[in-house]
């Protein structure tokens, strides 16, 4: 297990922190986290939350209570999302 020790201090604007906060919260990341991997020339990827994902199973579940027509435009749309998860993250 690595032990970090050694902190560096670094002054931003309130406005860039909130944006640096929002970057690493959007790929599941601490700020130092995320500002670590930044400076070490890694960029990390966002990583949808797991409420998309449950909203994607209900859709699911109520294409299976839709008659045929409605049903296929429902999965279409539920896979056409998951596409573009797939391509984002």
């Amino acid at each position: 297990m690595r032990r970090r020790s050694v902190g560096i201090n670094l002054r931003v604007t309130p406005e860039e922190k909130r944006r640096m906060a929002a970057a690493a919260r959007r790929c599941g990341l601490s700020l130092s986290e995320y500002l670590r991997q930044r400076a070490v020339g890694y960029e990390p990827r966002w990583h949808p939350p797991g409420r998309l994902f449950e909203a994607l199973a209900v859709l699911d579940r109520l294409a299976d209570r839709l008659p045929d027509q409605a049903a296929q435009v429902c999965r279409a749309a539920a896979d056409e999302i998951r596409d573009c998860l797939l391509e984002t993250s």
